[in-house]
């Protein structure tokens, strides 16, 4: 079951065409995230902060098929669709809170690294079983 979070289109976000800017996306996707880390293990500064790793971004993608204007509010949809030993892929779906039109979709993959040395480390298993006991991992893992 994917995570959820809403947002609404504030006037600052968008462009000349008066649509959202293509790069909002990223930053929502990313706020998304946050709420999700939250909610897997409470404040997010606790990943880097007690846990010691970090997630940097190692590849990202988006897909967009609807425009989004000022004051729409859209569901952000949030998924994992690959744990692999050294990284997670996840995917952000955006529809239309009222009509539920499908917006965009984001895909970015984090790797994982230890924030002491910045070199890349194997999934930690908190991580892994966080994901898992939350539902947010949409499909089997090895």
């Amino acid at each position: 079951m994917p995570f959820t979070h809403t947002i609404t289109a504030r006037f600052f976000e968008i462009d000349r065409a008066g649509i959202v800017f293509f790069g909002r996306f990223y930053e929502w996707a990313h706020e998304c995230l946050e709420e999700l880390l939250r909610e897997l293990f409470g404040h997010p500064e606790a990943i880097f902060g007690e846990l010691g790793f970090g997630m940097p971004l190692v590849h990202s993608e988006a897909d967009y098929r609807a425009p989004v204007r000022f004051g729409d509010r859209l569901v952000i949809s949030a998924s994992i669709t690959r744990l692999s030993e050294r990284s997670a892929t996840f995917v952000y779906t955006f529809a239309g809170a009222e009509d539920g039109v499908h917006r965009a979709t984001v895909t970015l993959v984090h790797a994982f690294v230890d924030l002491a040395t910045f070199k890349g480390i194997a999934m930690p298993p908190r991580f892994r079983e966080a994901a898992l006991a939350a539902g947010v991992v949409a499909l089997p893992v090895p």
